[in-house]
């Protein structure tokens, strides 16, 4: 009787031969161990998805010349990596036959789109699930002679087949009753010591209609198929080795946290670390199963795992960066009152459904930092008849994130000590608690941040 962890890898883990050779190494190492057995969830390889969107593009421009001769390219590509992986000349073969399936139904789309005249959302999923399917096509074939003088059965698993999601199209959504029903003969075959190769992104309805959950839903992916197995653990495998302090390549001392709090590394991705999207993985963290964050590329490190508690945690969890973003300031005039100014500029939020990443209010205005130039347009537009408007470009959003900030004595000192020598134009602390937000020039972050992760991180 085996246990069960998810292992899921993105396209760059994938991207070619020697990165497919690596994956099957983790998988051995970290996924197949006395009394447990994976369910290994598989991206396209790098790049992939953008070459079947771009096929659909041109086939809808009426280039299909153009449309076939990329089709072609992915058709080398996989077959390069499938040569590259050195297989017995049997395996290489069913696996070339495979994938020529899966091409010949591109060119069918093509010309489908070709007759029609249109490409619909429904087409567009089929155009993209071929990705994940080629993906995880030839590393079942890979893995299955790898393991195969360990006597340990791969099975390929089309989650077309339980993955079941309603009808829309690009952006389904996932039926978690229908996919645990589904899922219970795979789980038995893991559980039996077998391990099983399956697609992220893709799904199908209950009339079997491909669908896919939309970019990045590899993740998600593999946090549904996590629950519905009851899963010991998910490990989501990237270029990152988990959590990090701050991003690496502007602070060489930054370091992976081992644990870290759903809230805090949700609260990171919003304020700008690359780090999981919180959507993705939520699900699977709400049902208590942990999740790890991990590298392929460093794949002896220990990661991040992500609790649903911060009982454990480091109180400051790391600092996030957003760059390049805006500043607008907003002033009431003598003749609209400040209580209707502010009514104006919350209807004006949310009629353009715009989030600030940080707001400062006073008494007569108020300043939100914005993600896009596109964003301070939208309500420059909207509010600069009623209200005196200021605006800057050109700035950058460091925030301090951490559960513990809340509680901790004389941290607003040390942050502001650490950029004492900065302009720091705003300021806030945001209502969770677990964040305290700066804005600065842009062209003063890589300093700021150096001495923010020295005083908090490495003093």
């Amino acid at each position: 009787m085996s246990q069960i962890v998810v292992q899921k890898f993105g396209g760059t883990s994938v991207q070619d031969a020697p990165a497919m050779r690596r994956v099957m190494e983790i998988v051995k190492q970290h996924g197949i161990k006395r009394g447990i057995r994976p369910l290994v969830v598989l991206s396209a390889c790098s790049g992939v998805t953008n070459s079947l969107i771009r096929i659909g593009e041109l086939a809808m421009l009426k280039k299909f010349d153009e449309a076939h001769k990329t089709i072609t390219e992915l058709d080398q590509r996989h077959y390069n990596i499938v040569h590259d992986l050195k297989l017995s000349l049997r395996v290489e073969q069913e696996a070339a036959l495979e994938l020529r399936f899966i091409w010949r139904e591109l060119r069918t789309l093509v010309r489908g789109i070709e007759l029609l005249g249109e490409l619909t959302p429904k087409m567009k999923d089929k155009l993209l699930s071929a990705g994940e399917r080629a993906s995880t096509t030839i590393f079942a074939h890979a893995l299955r002679e790898h393991l195969s003088k360990k006597s340990i059965a791969v099975h390929y698993c089309d989650a077309r087949d339980f993955f079941i999601t309603d009808s829309a199209f690009t952006l389904a959504r996932p039926q978690i009753g229908e996919i645990t029903k589904r899922m219970k003969a795979h789980a038995k075959k893991m559980i039996g010591g077998a391990v099983c190769i399956t697609q992220g992104f893709i799904g199908a309805t209950k009339r079997g209609e491909t669908t896919t959950i939309g970019r990045g839903g590899s993740d998600f992916s593999a946090a549904i198929m996590g629950i519905a197995i009851a899963a010991k653990e998910i490990q989501i495998w990237t270029d990152v080795a988990g959590i990090y302090t701050c991003d690496p390549r502007l602070v060489s001392e930054a370091y992976a946290q081992p644990v870290v709090s759903f809230v805090d590394a949700s609260t990171m991705a919003f304020f700008g670390a690359k780090v999981l999207h919180p959507e993705t993985i939520g699900p699977a963290v709400e049902a208590g199963i942990p999740v790890r964050v991990l590298s392929s590329k460093q794949p002896t490190l220990k990661g991040t795992t992500i609790l649903t508690s911060s009982e454990g945690t480091s109180g400051i969890t790391g600092i996030a960066i957003k760059r390049n973003i805006a500043l607008l300031k907003i002033c009431s005039t003598e003749l609209v009152p400040v209580a209707t100014s502010l009514a104006m500029i919350f209807d004006a939020l949310s009629e353009h459904k715009i989030i600030p990443l940080a707001t400062s209010l006073s008494f007569d205005n108020a300043i939100f930092a914005l993600d896009s130039a596109e964003e301070l347009s939208k309500l420059q537009s909207a509010l600069r008849d009623y209200t005196n408007l200021t605006s800057k470009q050109g700035r950058a959003l460091i925030t301090l994130v951490g559960h513990g900030l809340e509680y901790s004595a004389g941290v607003a000192a040390r942050l502001f000590s650490a950029v004492k020598k900065n302009n720091c134009e705003m300021v806030s602390f945001g209502g969770s608690g677990n964040a305290i937000s700066l804005v600065i020039p842009d062209d003063e972050i890589e300093s700021a941040v150096r001495r923010i992760h020295k005083e908090f991180f490495t003093s």
